[in-house]
């Protein structure tokens, strides 16, 4: 059982706001390429996946936004430190629809949990909503890591290994 799954996606999630500049195509495949290269064993997204979060971002946020949030560097590198980036409500919206549309996020994060308990997943699978799942992205791309969406999703995680473990 991995308990480091909500740092893995929160990880992840900032990770894919790595990316920004002038050049459309270039961003997009920065983007994609920083998911890739950022997967931990916990969790990875296909190439198709990576691909359409990266043209997600650059089409629903914009190349040159990205950019001046610092999550990519005028050359269009991969900023380091994206952990302090600060996306506006819509953007940060945009990125969790961009993110939930190209990814069964829900998937990636029961993935995670291989090896747990039966009833821990099946807690895990009821307490992973649409919702909860948007509200937790969306407080990671704006930067609230003690946010209450990432608070409450927390607590159902928690809830739901401390079920599945007997206890």
């Amino acid at each position: 059982m991995k308990y480091r799954t909500l740092g893995a996606v929160g990880v992840l999630a900032l990770t894919l706001t790595a990316c920004g500049g002038g050049d459309d195509a270039k961003a997009s495949e920065s983007i994609s390429k920083a998911i890739r290269d950022s997967e931990s064993q916990d969790m990875s997204l296909t190439q198709q996946q990576a691909d359409c979060i990266g043209e997600g971002f650059v089409e629903e946020i914009g190349t040159d936004q990205l950019v001046e949030y610092k999550v990519l560097k005028d050359d269009l590198s991969v900023n380091e430190g994206v952990e302090n980036v600060e996306m506006s409500e819509g953007d940060a919206g945009s990125a969790a629809d961009v993110f939930l549309d190209c990814a069964d996020f829900r998937e990636v994060f029961t993935g995670m949990m291989e090896g747990m308990p039966e009833e821990a997943r099946t807690c895990l699978e009821e307490q992973l909503t649409d919702e909860r799942l948007r509200g937790f992205l969306v407080a990671t791309f704006r930067g609230q890591q003690d946010s209450e969406a990432i608070q409450e999703l927390s607590t159902a995680v928690q809830e739901c290994v401390t079920a599945g473990m007997g206890g």
